[in-house]
């Protein structure tokens, strides 16, 4: 059984599936170099059913991971999904506009009484017309629920079985939040939270306020929020998103204090809509920051005169601080509650909301938690992989038979390339090169040596965090790595850059490492660090004394583990500062080419790729091992 998962909104992604096999898995960002890409996947099935060795008339099933897709998708939308794929920016506010200007067409169809099977039959030959591209012909169409997705995605790859899983994110299917239960390899939905007042557009529009791109540059909040007072503005931002009493739901006291007529209309724009994707009240949430803390913000440096509340001044920082804290409380409270009616002590997590790895180190050290597991792409993207191992378990199901929980050793699911196709690529640019005898070693020199190392080999990564193929290497002992670095790659950033750390040695760095082991390995959870470690590498250590490390395993990443052994060899560091291959605001890199541009950019000093080391006139590096 052939089957792909599609999403084919914002973090577009393909999955590909075949007997229960993850066999590949590509962001379409990846290849059209267009970040958080939104729209239909057509290179990424390309690439996946490339690397399976499969033409597309060989796809059984072909399953997307929204409901909505086919059930209440307006003939605008399925129109921009299929033929303006990667023209929609979820991160652009004039493009977020565009989509509320379009709700208008929504209306007048509604109003002129067309059935919603006339907008599903339009989307459905939309998406055939669109797979039919991409030589995929025979394959049924279907659609799963979104948080169902998110919930599949990191359940059937946490290794356990009786699960508590939790999914947030800011809007899926009508929904923000959702709990199952999983046993026995099915899933069982026990709650939903509705996406009227949504955690994740809660801590988006912060991250809009704060003069950054909503959907986008979430995780510099996070950051951000190491520097500020959490409890100086905490009473102001309750104002806007509430836990219930109970600790299973959320309300927005601002939103309660509104006119009545600006309710109503709110909530008839949900009901046309068909469920509740619609605003969430992130306007109204805009404006009232504007109001109460009367600062402008570009790119979270303020704009105009300073502000007091109650005779306090106060930062950036601690409107940061004051989100995340909120954030954190909530989850926690939340993920507690279940704890205790289900008895359950195995969390699994995924959907946006788990990319903030503050979070999942308060999840972690709840009490009653005896394992974590975080699907490695909790964003949107790991929906298709989700959808396509719900197809998997359905067929099972089918023949009395169950998908049981495995736990994974690796998420290298993208391309590769041969050393044929990287020389084919060196010999058209002006870089000199030579083939590494012992190119592990090479590397680990380079990077004792205070070379900044671009590496790429192997397979690509699956989800955003890059894991030693596609990542840049530096000396962790640099304090003052994460301004001059950020700078050189154009990037903003709040956060230090992670290490990559051998794992005999993580559990002397970081403080109860066990209870966050797993999620470690793709980079998903943060540590407290042990005073001897922030001391001896400061670059890869946020000001809370806080790591997000990527444990590195022998058995999952054998070349990569060697760099970091012969590295260790040199300096006595088992860990060095691993972060994505990318100039800001650039997806990670994935093909050859891709990797020698930004080689020509100064995004690197030497490229380490395939067995190949390269330089640039005038820069050979010359390691000796």
């Amino acid at each position: 059984m052939v089957i792909l998962g599609l999403n084919i909104l914002h973090d577009s992604t393909a999955t590909l599936v075949i007997d229960g096999k993850i066999v590949a898995s590509v962001a379409e960002e990846r290849l059209t170099r267009i970040k958080y890409h939104c729209g239909f996947p057509y290179q990424s099935i390309l690439e996946v059913l490339r690397i399976a060795g499969i033409s597309g008339d060989q796809v059984d099933r072909v399953i997307l991971t929204f409901n909505s897709n086919l059930e209440r998708m307006p003939r605008w939308f399925a129109d921009y999904v299929v033929d303006r794929s990667g023209q929609f920016d979820t991160a652009n506010e004039k493009d977020l506009a565009f989509r509320s200007r379009m709700i208008l067409d929504q209306f007048t169809r509604r109003l002129n009484h067309e059935p919603w099977d006339a907008s599903k039959q339009y989307a459905i030959q939309k998406y055939k017309q669109a797979l039919a591209r991409s030589g995929v012909t025979r394959a049924s169409l279907e659609a799963r629920d979104h948080h169902l997705c998110h919930a599949a995605s990191a359940y059937y790859q946490s290794g356990q079985d009786r699960t508590l899983i939790i999914t947030g994110d800011g809007s899926g299917d009508g929904q923000s939040m959702a709990v199952f239960i999983g046993e026995g390899g099915r899933l069982r939905r026990i709650h939903t939270v509705s996406d009227l007042h949504s955690l994740g557009k809660f801590y988006s529009g912060i991250t809009k306020y704060l003069g950054f791109k909503r959907n986008r540059h979430e995780g510099k909040i996070t950051g951000l929020a190491a520097y500020g007072d959490p409890d100086k503005l905490r009473p102001q931002l309750q104002k806007i998103v509430s836990l219930t009493p109970d600790g299973r739901n959320f309300y927005s006291p601002l939103a309660e204090s509104m006119p009545e007529t600006d309710v109503q209309v709110i909530n008839l724009l949900h009901l046309l809509r068909g469920d509740y994707y619609g605003r969430n009240y992130s306007n109204l949430q805009l404006d009232f920051l504007h109001e109460l803390f009367r600062y402008r913000f570009e790119k979270g440096l303020v704009v105009g005169p300073p502000h007091l509340i109650g005779g306090n001044t106060f930062h950036r920082e601690d409107i940061a601080a004051a989100a995340q804290r909120l954030l954190e409380d909530y989850v926690v409270a939340f993920v507690r509650s279940f704890l205790e009616e289900t008895g359950l002590r195995h969390v699994v997590l995924a959907g946006g909301i788990f990319a903030n790895v503050k979070v999942n180190q308060r999840v972690a050290e709840i009490e009653q938690v005896e394992s974590l597991f975080i699907h490695p792409n909790m964003g949107d993207g790991g929906t298709a992989t989700g959808a396509a191992l719900l197809g998997w378990a359905e067929t099972l199901e089918a023949n009395g038979q169950v998908l049981e929980p495995w736990a994974i050793e690796e998420v290298y699911y993208g391309p590769e390339y041969s050393e044929s196709d990287i020389h084919r690529e060196l010999v058209k640019h002006p870089f000199h090169y030579r083939r590494s005898a012992d190119v592990e070693a090479e590397t680990a020199q380079l990077v004792a040596d205070k070379k900044i190392v671009g590496r790429f080999h192997g397979r690509m990564e699956y989800g955003p965090r890059a894991l030693g193929n596609r990542s840049i290497l530096a000396d962790p002992t640099d304090q003052t790595i994460n301004h001059w670095l950020n700078e050189r790659l154009n990037r903003t950033e709040f956060m230090p850059f992670a290490p990559s750390v051998l794992h005999e040695a993580a559990p002397r760095l970081y403080k109860d490492y066990s209870r966050g082991e797993y999620p470690s390995y793709f980079m998903t959870i943060t540590f407290d660090v042990e005073p001897e470690w922030v001391e001896r590498a400061p670059a890869v250590c946020h000001v809370d004394n806080t790591a997000r490390p990527q444990v590195v395993r022998e058995s999952a990443n054998p070349s990569y583990y060697r760099i970091l052994k012969e590295y260790e060899k040199r300096t006595g560091l088992p860990l060095l500062v691993n972060t994505s291959f990318n100039m800001h605001e650039e997806p990670i890199v994935c093909t050859p080419d891709d990797a020698l541009r930004s080689l020509d950019r100064g995004c690197v000093d030497v490229l380490s790729i395939g067995p190949f080391l390269v330089w640039k006139e005038g820069q050979d590096p010359h390691p000796t091992t």
